[in-house]
């Protein structure tokens, strides 16, 4: 069925906003992936938000890396200049970064069991510094399910770029209403 010219602007707003909610998506699913993941805290708190509003803290401790769908970015009004800004609200998301120093210990349960983390780790030894990535291959208690600088490699390293190109032909693709993008249809 065809629709009228006339909600052409309109779908077209609300196309580019689906479009950046699902870029939004599939940005903050890299960075959960690539992220440190022990207990999935971490990974579950990405938000993302309008400029000047805050993140909320984790949303899970759910034993896995958090996944993303549209319900995670809230719908937004964009106006000249608006955008998402695509932020951890955990307590201690610099150190996880691999931004600042920390302090880290094993997790161990009430009972002092070793708490397994809910992604593989990439390194477990000992601690060779400070950052959280900084963990040699080896024996020891530190584990790192992230490798150091993680963060960086993929803000930098194409990762985002190519998460960012993929929910944006996503967004598009499906159109506004869940339908196909405008070009076809109006009359």
């Amino acid at each position: 069925m065809a629709r009228d010219f006339r909600h052409l602007l309109n779908d077209v707003k609300e196309l580019v906003s689906k479009s950046a909610r699902t870029a939004a998506v599939e940005i903050m699913n890299g960075l959960a992936e690539a992220g440190p993941a022990y207990s999935g805290q971490f990974s579950s708190a990405w938000y993302a938000v309008e400029p000047g509003q805050q993140a909320g803290g984790p949303r899970s401790a759910g034993g896995q890396v958090y996944k993303y769908d549209l319900r995670n970015v809230p719908q937004a009004r964009f106006k000249s200049g608006t955008y998402y800004e695509i932020v951890n609200g955990a307590s201690y998301a610099a150190q996880a970064l691999d931004l600042e120093e920390g302090i880290f210990r094993t997790q161990y349960d009430d009972n002092g069991n070793i708490l397994d983390p809910v992604k593989d780790p990439v390194a477990v030894g000992s601690r060779t510094g400070p950052k959280r990535g900084q963990v040699s291959s080896g024996t020891g208690f530190a584990v790192s399910t992230a490798p150091l600088d993680w963060y960086v490699t993929y803000t930098g390293g194409g990762a985002m770029q190519r998460d960012l190109g993929n929910g944006v032909r996503l967004g598009f693709r499906q159109g506004p209403r869940g339908g196909n993008a405008p070009g076809t249809g109006f009359s």
